[in-house]
């Protein structure tokens, strides 16, 4: 009975403040299921997955609709990342969940600390954000997307997280403003997500009572909250996205290599 409320609100917490804010949200209905409600790891990762693919599709189009979306990059790395995911799925058999980890966690600590200098950078004028939607994509640029867009996809498919770090990371080193890259991870994450669910669906049973409990929340958080964002301000997302964005990336980043 306690699952009825917990789930529906903890969905709407990770909808609303993570995946729509943050541009993620894999890792946190993960540790949710396994840890609180002791669900079995692979059948807490094709549920986070199966739970995933709409919340970003509804946060997608929201984002969509208030400009927050760079299709061009979007785009370049929903197909790296596809790809990143199908190879990691058929992968995740020969790599041991103790190795993985650890990679995954020292990547992750990379990424965050490269966020952090880019952070800094910003904060003295050393780094002006770049207009990649209106003047098109350079070879460099596509070619950098396209990798961080593969390493996202992998981690999916690897573990069956949303594989966000990496694209929030790429686009940061893109110059993409803070909004933008919320609504372009998500998008990117609609693509990585269904695909990283259907190769890990057949690997474990998906709780389709758990996935319905979440959806409720998380659909609801994901289609309010980029209206929420819009009417905050640019000037202050600015200001509080970029230092949560580091922080969650370099949190996940210790988790995992040091869990």
């Amino acid at each position: 009975m306690t699952d009825l409320l917990a789930l529906p609100l903890a969905g709407f917490l990770i909808g609303a403040l993570i995946i729509s804010v943050g541009g993620g949200g894999g890792i946190f209905y993960v540790g949710i299921l396994t840890v609180i409600f002791n669900v079995p790891p692979a059948t807490a990762a094709a549920t986070s997955l199966a739970t995933i693919v709409p919340t970003a599709l509804i946060g997608s189009f929201s984002h969509w609709r208030a400009g927050n979306v760079n299709i061009r990059l979007g785009v370049t790395m929903m197909f790296a990342a596809i790809a990143g995911t199908v190879i990691g799925s058929f992968s995740s058999g020969f790599l041991p969940q103790s190795i993985y980890s650890k990679i995954t966690g020292a990547m992750l600590l990379y990424f965050g600390a490269r966020m952090l200098v880019s952070y800094i950078r910003s904060g003295r004028g050393e780094k002006p954000r770049q207009e990649t939607e209106a003047s098109g994509l350079s070879h460099r640029d596509r070619a950098k997307a396209a990798l961080f867009g593969f390493l996202g996809g992998a981690m999916s498919g690897l573990v069956g997280l949303s594989g966000t770090p990496p694209i929030i990371a790429g686009l940061d080193a893109l110059g993409c403003a803070p909004l933008e890259i919320v609504g372009t991870s998500v998008f990117v994450i609609t693509g990585i997500s269904s695909v990283g669910f259907a190769m890990h669906a057949g690997l474990g049973n998906v709780a389709w009572r758990l996935v319905l409990l979440l959806a409720a929340g998380t659909a609801s958080g994901a289609f309010l909250a980029p209206a929420v964002l819009s009417r905050i301000g640019r000037g202050k997302i600015d200001k509080i996205l970029p230092p949560l964005f580091v922080l969650m990336t370099l949190l996940m980043g210790a988790l995992e290599f040091f869990k």
